[in-house]
């Protein structure tokens, strides 16, 4: 009987040494795997944004005269696009319907108000990234211009600011 239990081990043995050698094999092969290279290529595009988005507005509240006080205007900057723009800047300049009256007869923040675009007058506002119909504010003054010439041709005048939002 103790060769028959020996035998009996030794094929206990043989039969776990031929699993463990499967099972490596089968192990072994659940991590091989093939390497190589590869590319492509992907389109993609941007908006061209528009040229105008800003909607800039701001009145003087009072009419204004010779000697009349400081009236502190804010001026509303709208982004009217369908997308983020960045307002970084306002300026204006001012305008009348009247012969002989022109900017230059009113004060903006202080100084004769610029007559054209070229020269005009930075108006303090926050740069921001404004999402569509987003809002920002900033502030200006504006008063008469007490000259020391006739300025009848600013009785009644329509005075215009034009603003120039960047």
């Amino acid at each position: 009987m103790r060769t028959e239990k020996k035998n009996s081990k030794k094929k206990k043995s043989a039969a776990f040494v031929a699993a463990g050698v499967i099972g490596l094999a089968t192990a072994g092969g659940a991590y091989a795997y093939w390497t190589s290279l590869g590319g492509g290529s992907g389109t993609a595009s941007t908006r061209a944004g528009a040229a105008s988005v800003f909607e800039v507005t701001g009145n003087v509240a009072n009419a204004m005269f010779p000697g009349d006080t400081v009236q502190t205007v804010t001026a509303t900057v709208k982004n009217t696009g369908t997308e983020n723009y960045k307002l970084q800047a306002v300026k204006a300049f001012v305008t009348t319907d009247k012969v002989g009256c022109d900017g230059t007869d009113y004060k903006l923040n202080g100084a004769p108000a610029p007559t054209n675009a070229t020269d005009a007058a930075a108006i303090t506002v926050t740069q921001a990234d404004l999402a569509p119909t987003a809002t920002t504010t900033g502030t200006f003054t504006m008063q008469f211009n007490n000259k020391s010439t006739d300025q009848n041709a600013c009785k009644g005048a329509a005075v215009t600011i034009t603003y120039i939002a960047s």
